[in-house]
């Protein structure tokens, strides 16, 4: 997305150039400017286009006559209706507000009524030096995933008696806009058993059918001129099918984050001892593609990620100024925050790297603080075995053993959310409880009221909340899920639970996922049993328990198992879409499969949820 906007934006500065006028100024509407902030930044748009300035397009400007201006917004009646109001001369304005080269870029397709409003606006289209739709009606906050930015959409879809037909089709049209913009024209398919995935994958052929018609120009991987990967796959599944996923503690370090700190449109804010004053002060920061060490570090445990991130800092202090910090090598135990905020005085000419270490052993730090404070290492174990039906030894423990466990921790969790969290993953993972378990659970838990409603509304997703099965706890798993061939591909014994989404990737992309159960609209190729990308289950190496308390000052306990090498990515892509929100262990497993040397895999959803926010949903319907 980002290559795309400079590229469009330096042709506006060379046509603009070409006919006399030097500077630009874009104009956005609300959506467009969350899409375009999202992807590039004002340097960016300065050095590519010549941008003196961003305005909004409902707001009032002032006339800037030697600036031609971009326009890039939204195919709606309401911006299209502005953008005529600012080029149809008035009694309060007779003259324009910018110069007369306009430059139009809508971020989706344009319908005929609209583009015949435009039309009539004579003063606007005589000016008109571009006119094009870019297909960028997403976010993509990483190289291979994107939202929708539709945050109220859950409750649209899943309400009982709404209808979600606009939603529907806006959710459709947007998924036009993003396979057009990555030129893939995919074979659609969706989970059988889900009405919502059946209805928007049908809409997304009729429309994407209608988008390929119109332009003659666009191409798409896998035509006749276009061989060097084959076409890829869109499938569509929807969050009710795994509740679980977004419910689980997360330790892996972007997982945390959105879980336990507050972080919005990528920016965090976290505290650091001001080296002035000896006060905390707020920084900012923002995780993002351009922040190298996120990128390199979100997908790793949180133990890990601050080992990392010790050693570079003991590195860069050890290897240029011979200065001490009293640890051992790589077995030393992780850099205390005060140890790092000395390294960084004292090393001015390495500030840079410094600061940026710096500023996620704070965001590490303040995620671990919430951690042992909330007694979260108890909490994910218990959370592990409910999920997994399992303990980290292996043995399936009695439903008796895990009621009074669960009833106990309960008692004694003070956080609300904490509660909720876990009573859900004991009522999703056994498919509901006896009504007198639940009611001593529920008592045990004490719910707040929007918690409470949560948790019915779990029977609107389709999980039961009453059963009558006794006995030992029944895997979560399922028959699918335990013969899958690698459980987690964590070293930690917290983190092994495998959401569904993994599986299902990997299923995809062996091509063994059942076309009775995820079929597709048009009929699949054949495609010969060679040419499949999935992993050999040599590759899976088997675990045993260890400790890395004297390695990394850690209580988790980690599973040790040996490193896989990484195999280039290739072949047709695979999309895969999240109707009501996909959760950041999601995104982790789909990278991880990668790095295994998966085909390339995109993952999409409405919106990226953390664990609060699919609760807020829940409540809502």
């Amino acid at each position: 997305m980002q290559s795309r906007l400079k590229e469009i934006f330096l042709t506006c500065s060379t046509k603009a150039k070409s006919i006399g006028i030097n500077y630009t100024v874009m104009i956005v509407d609300d959506n467009a400017m969350r899409i375009l902030s999202s992807a590039v930044g004002m340097y960016d748009l300065n050095n590519c286009a010549g941008v003196t300035h961003v305005e909004l397009l409902k707001k009032s400007r002032a006339p800037y006559r030697q600036a031609a201006p971009i326009y890039f917004i939204s195919p709606s009646k309401e911006s299209i209706t502005q953008l005529i109001s600012d080029w149809t001369p008035s009694k309060k304005r007779r003259q324009s507000l910018y110069a007369d080269g306009i430059f139009l870029y809508f971020t989706s397709s344009l319908s005929d009524d609209l583009f015949n409003m435009i039309k009539a606006c004579k003063p606007l289209v005589k000016r008109l030096k571009a006119l094009t739709e870019v297909n960028l009606d997403f976010i993509a906050n990483e190289m291979r995933a994107f939202h929708l930015d539709m945050d109220s959409s859950f409750s649209q879809l899943y309400k009982p008696n709404s209808s979600s037909k606009l939603t529907e089709n806006i959710i459709a049209e947007k998924l036009v806009s993003v396979c057009a913009s990555l030129n893939e024209y995919p074979h659609i398919r969706y989970k059988v058993s889900s009405k919502l995935c059946a209805s928007i994958a049908n809409i997304f052929h009729q429309k994407f059918t209608e988008f390929v018609g119109k332009d003659k120009n666009w191409w798409y991987h896998g035509d006749s001129e276009h061989m060097d990967r084959g076409r890829s796959t869109l499938l569509l599944l929807s969050r009710s099918d795994d509740c679980l996923s977004p419910l689980m503690h997360e330790f892996t370090y972007q997982a945390m984050v959105h879980d336990l700190l507050q972080v919005k449109d990528d920016k965090i804010t976290y505290k650091v001892l001001s080296s002035e004053t000896g006060d905390n002060i707020d920084k900012d920061a923002l995780l993002n593609d351009n922040d190298k060490v996120w990128v390199e570090l979100r997908g790793k445990h949180i133990a890990d990620v601050i080992q990392i991130l010790s050693m570079r800092i003991r590195e860069i202090v050890n290897s240029s100024t011979g200065v001490s910090l009293n640890t051992k090598g790589n077995n030393a135990k992780a850099l205390s925050l005060a140890q790092m905020s000395n390294a960084l005085k004292a090393l001015p000419e390495y500030r840079d790297v410094m600061e940026k270490l710096s500023q996620h052993m704070h965001i590490a730090h303040a995620c671990m603080d919430i951690f042992t404070r909330h007694n979260l290492l108890e909490m994910s174990d218990l959370e592990q075995t409910l999920a997994t039906g399992k303990m980290d030894t292996g043995k399936v423990p009695k439903l008796s053993e895990l009621l009074t466990t669960v009833e106990e921790t309960l008692r004694v969790t003070p956080d609300s959310l904490t509660r909720f969290r876990l009573l859900a993953i004991f009522i999703v993972g056994q498919q509901g409880l006896r009504e007198s378990d639940r009611s001593r659970l529920l008592d045990a838990a004490n719910l707040s009221q929007n918690h409470t409603a949560a948790l019915v509304n779990l029977g609107l997703m389709g999980i039961p909340l009453v059963q009558q099965k006794t006995g030992v706890i029944a895997s979560v798993l399922g028959p699918r899920k335990q013969s899958f061939k690698a459980e987690s591909d964590s070293e930690y014994s917290s983190s092994r639970f495998v959401c569904d989404l993994k599986v299902i990737i990997q299923e995809l992309q062996d091509r063994t996922l059942s076309l009775d159960e995820y079929p597709s609209v048009l009929p699949m190729p054949e495609e010969p049993s060679t040419q499949s990308f999935g992993v050999a289950g040599s590759v899976r190496s088997s675990r045993a328990l260890g400790s890395v308390r004297g390695e990394t000052g850690s209580k988790f306990s980690r599973n040790r198992q040996s490193s896989v090498d990484k195999v280039k990515i290739g072949g047709a892509r695979q999309i895969v879409f999240m109707l009501g929100g996909a959760c950041y262990s999601e995104l982790r497993s789909a990278q991880e499969l990668m790095d295994k040397g998966g085909p390339e895999t995109i993952v999409g959803c409405t919106r990226f949820i953390n664990s609060s926010e699919f609760v807020d949903d829940l409540a809502s319907l």
